[in-house]
């Protein structure tokens, strides 16, 4: 595999955020999500999210987004920024990982890592010391590897999308640095 590279994300890249967003969903929930559900993704509503997202300065200021690129291609993509969950604020997870997504095709080779230690130095560099993230418990995959970055299980909740009871755990940091280091 060539080189992969890390950049913040620009207005430009939304229709590209947009495509790898509903590309790794399909990838990453099919047997685990409803195809239903899976298929009504659109790459457009996603593209118009990102672009509105990017487009805000409000965004700019509060929120880090970062993109993986191979040849010109957005292969991955990583959000950050301060906690939206009132009961991880209280427990001193002020710091979000909002999103973290790898297409299949790039996966298991460090880029997921390289991302996650991108955005824990945005949110160490903010101010944060602790952060978290949501998963979907059923992704087994996603949560192997979150435990091997040192996530521990620090919440869950439940809740229903279009008629499906999803839960949802999260994972946490107590110590951003160390997850913030680049690794040998």
């Amino acid at each position: 595999m060539s080189q992969v590279g890390l950049r913040p994300a620009v207005l430009t890249d939304a229709a590209a955020i947009g495509a790898v967003h509903v590309q790794s969903w399909r990838e990453t929930y099919a047997g685990l999500l409803p195809e239903a559900m899976l298929a009504e993704l659109s790459v457009e509503r996603w593209a118009a999210m990102w672009g509105e997202l990017l487009g805000d300065p409000a965004t700019a200021a509060s929120m880090t987004i970062v993109v993986a690129e191979n040849e010109s291609r957005i292969v991955g993509i990583g959000g950050c920024g301060p906690q939206r969950d009132e009961a991880l604020a209280k427990s001193g997870f002020t710091g979000e990982f909002g999103m973290i997504y790898v297409l299949r095709s790039h996966q298991g080779r460090g880029l997921g890592r390289s991302i996650m230690a991108s955005l824990a130095w945005s949110l160490a560099k903010l101010g944060h010391e602790k952060a978290s993230l949501w998963v979907f418990r059923e992704n087994e995959r996603a949560r192997r590897f979150y435990e091997r970055l040192g996530g521990t299980i620090v919440g869950e909740k439940a809740g229903e999308r279009n008629g499906t009871v999803l839960v949802d755990l999260a994972y946490g940091w107590s110590d951003l640095s160390g997850l913030a280091a680049p690794k040998p």
